[in-house]
Order: structure tokens, then C-alpha cells, then sequence
């Protein structure tokens, strides 16, 4: 690359002031748009992070909705740097400009953030032979978008864990228990309907079909129609295998049949006699990896009821999703579903829960997963899902257990689950009504995506009894003896968090990459449908910092939603931003808060001021 000084502007000036966003970017499964038609276009982004002595321009050729010719260099290069006010300070000519995996970099030197600079490349386009003239203008920022790489192809969105029994009680007259339904439910069914997940997971369990469960089995078939009236995706989990003793194979491949029989029935139910035609995936055995479940047996099961729904004629339009793994074994699973069920399996989940105080635990298990998956050859890869996630709390003080009373057994003190969050003073709050649970989760939600996981479903969406246990991981709480005027539904700060999340995007958007990085803040870019297109930004360390984010789009009008903007775990409207001339923005982010830019239409019954309608 040769390089030549100018004294005078042979480009544009600047026409726009600048604003900044922040970005950490990944991209573990990233891949090119596929080829098509469309008007060429020059990418343009320069780079600086706090890490940098000096500014790097970044140039590539794109052509949106296709892929993009990619010349072996551009012959020649005008850059002119202008401070945001517009006053020149340099202009410079390169020629045989090298490319690299269809971009091209230039080291600017000790160019400040927010100085803007203008390019005009002249290249012959390989393709055809002929000479292409080409214009951009950027601004110096720390992250920037990058269209051309696309992380998640096709996202199934935020969505979380729906207990099938909501409508049920389980009672246990040996224990003493008399308990009933859940009350008010037309109050949870509208707060499950206005977040609007994108892929939700319900149990179907063997037990539910006993005579005397009836009730149970009721339950989650109206469950599944609140997912469907609800717009979701819908992933039905049969909870666990019935197993016989290993001395009698027989007797297992009996229960097999039985139970997959009755899994099949019950799909084909729901879709066609009960209009639940948003079931979009299945999975066999919650976290396989933790019961004494051999892989060939699990594997026949999938094999049994890929015949049975094949035979239905709804294999087609029904996915099959195998693992829920925890920690466990993993790489053993992994390789076994990766080498002999690659024909019937359509992806892989995972599971992964950490304590509040650790949050970079979440980042070594993403990190554990990704280091497996990118180890096997990429022709048996399977998109990754993770069906359960959240954050725990402390569950002992000074060595002794904290226990609380469980309402499903007339108070009688047990262990806490999920655990408690302690405060400066040592009171004790549950962990799921916290703004720091929410705020984790958010964290989590961007890092999993930025690594191209394509749908999260949160460990769950709102209380309700599973089983004679007592557990209150959920979104939305449930109080049994509400005040007169108190809402027996309360919605926790992370009902807030994932309303955002999900209501700014949507399901088969596409999650796109990104590059530079800036310490802790981070950022994950979307794109939709009709040009629909949304950034969360966040600092991960919690502190309040203002990011600057490049290659938004020319005049691009985002609207600004906040979550925690004032600390108590809501969401505020914060007005419309542009991007300008330059397609660069400045976000400012509050102390352990969220920022979310969207063009996407929000639905007005959104509860960005404080509470959702009832």
C-alpha cells in the first residue's frame, strides 16, 4: 500500500453531529449473507478503543441481500478527517490498497473519537472487469455493526420456561395438603401475552396421563394454547424417561413405546384439534446428562418418535432438539449426538444457572460449550439453544441453611431455591425480585447471542407449582393472600428486562456481528424483517458510561428505551436519536441499566412506565 499527502479536501464534509453506543462482539458462528442481487455499497467504520494509540479505517465492499464482489485490493484510496465541527485536519491518497477476507484496513494514527472521516475508493470489480467508484463517511467510534457477517441466521427470540400446570394444584393427602389453582389467572395470561416471548418450553410429563392426573393434563393443554394466543414459539419437553430396571430390556422398550405413543398423540392433538400450531420444537429427558440415562437408549427414543411423527405427518414442521445438558459429561453427549444422531436431530440445549456474586462463571460456561462445539467438525454441528437459565442466590448464613415457608405445604419452613440476595446491611431478598438478577440476565442474554446461540428460554416465566417442592425462579411472583388493591401477579424487575428484549425484536430476526471492543461495555446488534432494526447496549461492570457505535446506517431514526433507568427495574422512554451522515451514535448508559435502540413498532399497551395493564 502506497500513501500519499494532500493538503487539500478532495471529499464530502461532514454534515452531521456525532453520538456514541458501546460493543463487545462476537460472532462464534458467523457466516456470509448468502449470494443475490443488490445495489453495491461501500462499508465504512473506523475504529479506536481505549486500548489504541491510534484510529483504524475499515473498508469492504457490500451488497445488501447478497454477496458482495471482493477485488484483491483497491487501486485507489482518498481519505479526508474532519473534527466534528467540519474543520479539516488531513487528507491522504493510498493506492493498491491490499484486501483481506473482503475488507481492507488503513491505520489512521492518533485520531481522536468522533473526528469524521470521508472515503472515496476506486477498485475494478472482479466479477466483471469494470471500474467502480465508491463513497463513505464515518466517524471514529469504539464499536461498529457489521451487516455483511450474520451471527444468528435465523433467532427464535427471548423467551422462558412455562409451567404446564398453571391451571392445577398437586395435593398430597399424606402430607396434609389441600391446595388450589392459582387465582386470578386471566391476570398472568395478559402479562404472558404482552411480553411477547419468542420461544416458550413446557413439560409434558408421563405422570400427566395417570387416571388420576387429569387435571395435570388439562392444565397443559391450556398452557399451550396461552403460548399460541401469545404469538410464541412453542417447545414441548417430555420431562423424563421412564426407566425399568436394567435387567429388564424388555420392560423398557415397553414404557418407550407407551410413552412415546402418548407424546406423539398428544402433539398431534394440540396442533390439529386444539389450533396450537406454534410448536416448533420437542425435546426428550430434561438435563439427560444428570440421570443414569445410557445414549443409545436415548437415542432410541428420538429414533421411536421420529417414526410415529413422521407417520402423523408432522415430522416436517417440528424440530428436534436434544441435551438440555448441564455441566455433566457434557463432551461425552456432545460427541455421542454430534456421531450418531446427526439424521434426527435438528439442534442441540444447554443449561446454565450461576450465583450472583460470580457472574463470570456464565462466561466460562459459555466459553466450556463453544470450545466443545467448535471442536467437532462443522458438518455435524447443530444450531445451540439453551432452554433453562438464571441467577442463584445465597442460600446459607454463618453455615446455617436460610429457609422459607412454602405456601404449597401450610408453611412449613424448607431449604430457599433459588436462593436469597444479601444486601449491605444483611437483609435478605429473594434473588428473582432483584434489579441485579435482571441485570446479570441481560448480560447473559447479549453474550449468548453475540456467540450465535439462536433462542434462550429463562428459567421461568411465572410461578406456579411443578411438583411438592417450593421454587420461585420466575418473572412474575404470585402472592396467596394479596392485600385489598395489591397485584397478586407482581412483575419482578426481570419481566421488565425481558419484555424490552423480546418486544424490540422477534422471532427469525437475525443477530449480526460486530467489531472493536471497549472494556466492559457491550453491545448487541439486530436486524427484522422490512428494515426493522434494534441495538441493546449495556456496560457490564455496571457504571454509568456513554459509547460511541459505527456503521448504523446513513439518517437511520431509532427510538431509545431504558430499562432501570432510574433504578427500580422498569423501563422509560428516553425519545428518538438519528444516526446522520456518518451512521454513528452515542448512547448514554445508566448505572446498571440497559439501553435498547429500535425502529421496530411497539404495541401501545407496553409497560415502559412501570407496570403492564391489567
Amino acid at each position: 500500500m502506497k500513501t500519499f499527502g494532500a493538503s487539500r479536501s478532495v471529499l464530502y464534509p461532514a454534515l452531521a453531529a456525532m453520538t456514541a453506543a458501546t460493543l463487545f462482539c462476537g460472532g462464534a458462528f458467523a457466516q456470509r449473507r448468502p449470494a443475490g442481487q443488490g445495489a453495491l455499497h461501500l462499508q465504512t467504520y473506523a475504529l479506536r478503543g481505549p486500548q489504541d494509540s491510534a484510529a483504524k479505517l475499515y473498508l469492504g465492499l457490500d451488497r445488501p441481500g447478497g454477496q458482495a464482489p471482493a477485488p484483491e485490493d483497491f487501486d485507489r484510496v482518498w481519505v479526508q478527517v474532519r473534527t466534528p465541527a467540519g474543520v479539516p485536519v488531513e487528507t491522504n491518497r493510498y493506492t493498491d490498497v491490499p484486501v483481506s477476507g473482503g475488507q481492507a484496513t488503513i491505520n489512521l494514527g492518533d485520531v481522536p473519537l468522533l473526528d469524521v472521516v470521508s472515503v472515496r475508493v476506486q477498485t475494478t470489480l472482479p466479477d466483471s472487469g469494470r471500474s467502480a467508484a465508491l463513497e463513505g463517511m464515518t466517524a471514529v467510534t469504539e464499536l461498529a455493526v457489521n451487516p455483511a457477517s450474520v451471527v444468528v441466521p435465523d433467532f427464535e427470540g427471548f423467551g422462558a420456561q412455562m409451567n404446564g400446570y398453571l391451571y392445577a394444584a398437586q395435593n398430597d393427602p399424606t402430607k396434609g395438603t389441600g391446595n388450589l389453582p392459582p387465582q386470578d389467572v386471566q391476570d398472568v395470561e395478559a402479562k404472558v401475552i404482552h411480553l411477547h416471548p419468542g420461544l416458550v418450553r413446557i413439560f409434558l410429563s408421563p405422570a400427566d396421563f395417570l387416571p388420576q392426573n387429569q387435571d395435570l393434563l388439562d392444565s397443559v393443554y391450556r398452557t399451550a394454547e396461552l403460548a399460541q394466543k401469545a404469538g410464541t414459539g412453542i417447545n414441548i419437553t417430555w420431562w423424563y424417561i421412564d426407566q425399568a430396571p436394567a435387567s429388564k430390556p424388555a420392560e423398557q422398550q415397553q414404557l418407550m413405546q407407551q410413552d412415546m405413543q402418548e407424546f406423539a398423540s398428544t402433539l398431534q392433538d394440540l396442533i390439529q384439534n386444539h389450533g396450537v400450531t406454534g410448536i416448533r420444537q420437542i425435546t426428550i429427558q430434561n438435563e439427560v446428562d444428570s440421570t443414569k440415562i445410557k445414549p443409545e437408549l436415548y437415542e432410541q427414543y428420538y429414533r421411536l418418535l421420529d417414526q410415529y411423527l413422521h407417520s402423523d405427518g408432522l415430522r416436517d414442521h417440528i424440530q428436534f432438539v436434544g441435551g438440555d445438558l448441564v455441566i455433566n459429561n457434557q463432551k461425552l453427549w456432545f460427541d455421542y449426538m454430534a456421531q450418531h444422531m446427526g439424521d434426527v436431530l435438528d439442534g442441540w440445549s444447554v443449561h446454565i444457572y450461576w450465583n450472583y456474586w460470580d457472574p463470570a462463571y456464565m462466561i466460562s460456561r459459555l466459553n466450556g460449550i463453544l470450545a466443545i462445539y467448535n471442536s467437532l467438525p462443522a458438518q455435524e454441528r447443530k444450531p445451540l439453544s439453551i432452554t433453562e437459565y438464571g441467577v442463584r442466590g445465597v442460600k446459607t448464613v454463618d453455615g446455617n441453611k436460610i429457609e422459607v415457608p412454602d405456601p404449597y405445604r401450610n408453611g412449613k419452613l424448607v431449604p430457599v431455591d433459588p436462593g436469597m440476595y444479601l444486601d449491605a446491611s444483611g437483609n435478605q431478598i429473594p434473588i428473582s425480585e432483584t434489579n441485579i438478577a435482571a441485570f446479570q440476565q441481560a448480560w447473559f442474554n447479549m453474550i449468548a447471542v453475540n456467540d450465535g446461540f439462536v433462542d434462550l428460554s429463562k428459567w421461568d416465566l411465572y410461578q406456579a407449582q411443578y411438583d411438592f417442592g417450593y421454587q420461585d425462579n420466575s418473572l412474575i411472583g404470585y402472592l396467596f393472600n394479596p392485600e385489598p388493591g395489591q397485584d397478586r401477579w407482581p412483575l419482578r424487575p426481570a419481566y421488565f428486562m425481558q419484555w424490552l428484549m423480546a418486544n424490540t425484536t422477534g422471532q427469525h430476526w437475525r443477530v449480526l456481528g460486530c467489531s472493536g471492543s471497549s472494556g466492559a461495555k457491550l453491545i448487541s446488534p439486530f436486524v427484522g424483517p422490512w428494515g426493522a432494526r434494534t441495538l441493546f447496549a449495556m456496560s457490564t461492570d455496571g457504571a454509568a458510561s456513554a459509547v460511541t457505535v459505527g456503521n448504523l446506517g446513513r439518517g437511520q431514526n431509532f427510538r431509545v428505551l431504558v430499562w432501570n433507568a432510574k433504578g427500580k427495574g422498569q423501563i422509560s422512554p428516553a425519545g428518538w436519536v438519528n444516526t446522520g451522515a456518518t451512521g454513528t451514535l452515542t448512547i448514554q448508559i445508566p448505572a446498571q441499566g440497559v439501553v435498547a435502540l429500535t425502529n421496530r413498532r411497539i404495541e401501545p399497551t407496553l409497560p415502559i412506565y412501570g407496570a403492564a395493564k391489567r
